[in-house]
Formats: structure tokens, C-alpha cells, sequence
């Protein structure tokens, strides 16, 4: 063979891997825009969620502010009004801060940093969840009085031994919580369930489709 041959032939070698290296380049892009855009939308119905949540502690902030402004010479109705604008505000705030890591997601950016802002999303959610958890444990019981108080059954005014009776049951599901978070951070599988549950079905479904287009970046 000669040298004008083997020239020929190496030119096409590396014409013939210049080509398969652009498909390949091209198959991945193809694949990583695909899993990006179930990705994105995969999100969609997390974010109306919290947009829903936002609304209905936005609701909630107005609606009990009103109240204990209204009823300031009845104290457990007071202090129940003002708990239950707070736990509406905490409900706007955490809506907010869940829109704000699923907006800062950039979907153009390598998918190690993808993969890094949805982890912050998944650990954010997990610290709403205990917080979510424990407040709710308790804010049940100035919920309760609020109803009562429209239902013109007031338990300080009427019977204040219930109200003993509320605490306690309240108390009892702030224990149960604590149970929960301890069993959460188990290795176990029933803990491995449970923060899944938390973490929400959503971030666990797109957590998988960025791993995918991992895996498929590492071994092409």
C-alpha cells in the first residue's frame, strides 16, 4: 500500500470518527433534552401545589388577622386568631420558598448542577416536612377553638376543663411527630420510606430522570 493510500485511509478513519463522535454528541443532546423536558414538566405539578398553598395561607393570614383584631377582649380567642395568622404566614412562606429553588433550576446547565439544585430542593423539603409536621401537631387546637367560638361553644367560658383535655391531645401528637423524625433518620427501610414520602413524589420521579441522563453520559 502506499503512503498516497495510507493517507487517504487515515483521513477517512478520522472522518469516519469525526462523524460518529457527532452522533453520539447529537444522540445525547437528543436524550438529555428529552429527560429535561418530562424533568420540567414532571415539576409542574409541584408547583401548582405550592401555588395553591400560597394562596390558601395567604387567605389564612388575612382572614385570622381580621379575627384577632376582632375579638382582642377574649384572650384564648386572641392568642388562637394571632397562632392561626402565623401558621397561614408560614404556609406563604414555605409556598414561596419552594417556587423560588424550583425557579432558580437551571435546565441549560450541566446536569452535575442540575442534579446539585435539586438536591437543595430535596433537603428543603424534608426540613418543611418535620416543620410542617410539628406545627401542624398543634395548630389544630386554636383551630379548634376558633370553631367552637363560631359554633357559640366557647371551652374557656363554658367548661375549662376541656381545654386540659385539648393540650394534652396535642401534646400527645407532638410525641408522635418527634417518634416520626426519629424514625426518619433511620438507615432502615421504614426510614428510607418515610423521608420519601416527605420529600414528596414529585422530586423523587425527577431525582431518577436526572440519573438517567447521568448514566447515560457515563457510559456512552
Amino acid at each position: 500500500m502506499s503512503a498516497t493510500e495510507l493517507d487517504d485511509l487515515k483521513a477517512a478513519w478520522q472522518t469516519l470518527n469525526r462523524n460518529l463522535e457527532r452522533q453520539n454528541a447529537l444522540a445525547l443532546d437528543e436524550f438529555k433534552e428529552r429527560k429535561l423536558s418530562r424533568f420540567r414538566s414532571g415539576l409542574r405539578p409541584l408547583v401548582i401545589g405550592q401555588v395553591m398553598q400560597l394562596v390558601l395561607g395567604a387567605a389564612m393570614t388575612i382572614f385570622f388577622a381580621q379575627f384577632w383584631v376582632g375579638h382582642a377582649a377574649a384572650p384564648s380567642l386572641f392568642v388562637s386568631g394571632l397562632l392561626l395568622q402565623l401558621y397561614g404566614t408560614m404556609f406563604v412562606a414555605f409556598a414561596a420558598r419552594d417556587l423560588l429553588l424550583i425557579r432558580r433550576i437551571d435546565y441549560a446547565a450541566p446536569v452535575i448542577v442540575i442534579q446539585r439544585q435539586l438536591a437543595e430542593l430535596q433537603s428543603w423539603h424534608l426540613r418543611a416536612a418535620v416543620f410542617h409536621g410539628l406545627t401542624g401537631a398543634v395548630a389544630w387546637l386554636p383551630a379548634m377553638l376558633v370553631l367552637l367560638h363560631f359554633l357559640g361553644a366557647d371551652v374557656l367560658m363554658n367548661k375549662p376543663s376541656k381545654m386540659w383535655w385539648l393540650v394534652s391531645t396535642a401534646l400527645v401528637c407532638l410525641c408522635f411527630d418527634y417518634a416520626l423524625i426519629r424514625l426518619a433518620r433511620s438507615p432502615g427501610r421504614c426510614g428510607v420510606a418515610l423521608r420519601n414520602s416527605w420529600i414528596g413524589g414529585t422530586v423523587i420521579r425527577a431525582k431518577a430522570a436526572l440519573e438517567e441522563v447521568e448514566k447515560f453520559e457515563r457510559d456512552r
